[in-house]
């Protein structure tokens, strides 16, 4: 294996730590959002917090920072794309080479007679690689091409590719990890520390603080 192999094969790797790492924090906000709305609320019962006044007084700022949108979704359950919400580039040559090989391997159209386990997976993974060319999801779409021994043709536009990724990626965490729905996650089971959370939210939304 060469040098440059070794390098893509070490990024890949980090690629695909850091989109699961994101995938995980999305997962958990998914309750954790709820959880901390519960814990709010509560919160404002026990302390007499003037929670609608403070609503209402405030209610041109709270659109802004939590507007409203309804999530479509398709007949599996997956939430629907805006085109404009996909990235806007083109696809790197080297990337198309990729996707085309790989999808000659998984293409149901190879197994059209067939009902078996490994007709079924190929599917399914045709499915998944193509969805993940289409909306630039790069860590799944290559993991998917290196379960398939498929190797970029040339390696330098694939590794600054993977790099920017890494990078988009590792910031995106980080700006949903400071959410108050993360930091009150992280707290686990230490009250004070919920609290503490609570205070900072009420402050930082409505500059209030309890006395």
């Amino acid at each position: 294996m060469s040098l440059i192999q070794k390098k893509y094969k070490r990024l890949l790797s980090q690629l695909v730590y850091f989109s699961s790492e994101r995938d995980y924090v999305k997962d958990i906000l998914k309750d954790a959002h709820l959880e901390f709305e519960s814990f709010y609320q509560q919160y404002c019962r026990d302390y007499n917090i003037p929670l609608d006044d403070l609503n209402k007084k405030h209610a041109d700022k709270l659109k802004k920072i939590f507007p409203k949108k309804k999530q479509e979704v398709d007949e599996a359950g997956l939430v629907k794309h805006e085109k404009s919400e996909i990235k806007k580039e083109k696809v790197d040559k080297t990337l198309q080479k990729m996707y085309r090989k790989a999808a000659t391997i998984t293409h149901p159209d190879k197994f059209a007679n067939s009902e078996s386990n490994e007709a079924i997976e190929a599917s399914e993974k045709f499915k998944r690689l193509t969805s993940a060319f289409n909306e630039k999801k790069w860590a799944e779409f290559l993991d998917i091409c290196e379960k398939l021994d498929i190797l970029p043709s040339t390696y330098k536009k694939i590794i600054e590719i993977i790099n920017k990724e890494i990078e988009s990626i590792k910031n995106e965490t980080a700006q949903l990890k400071k959410s108050y729905s993360w930091m009150l996650f992280e707290c686990d089971e230490d009250l004070v520390c919920k609290m503490g959370v609570i205070k900072s939210f009420l402050k930082q939304i409505f500059g209030y603080e309890k006395k």
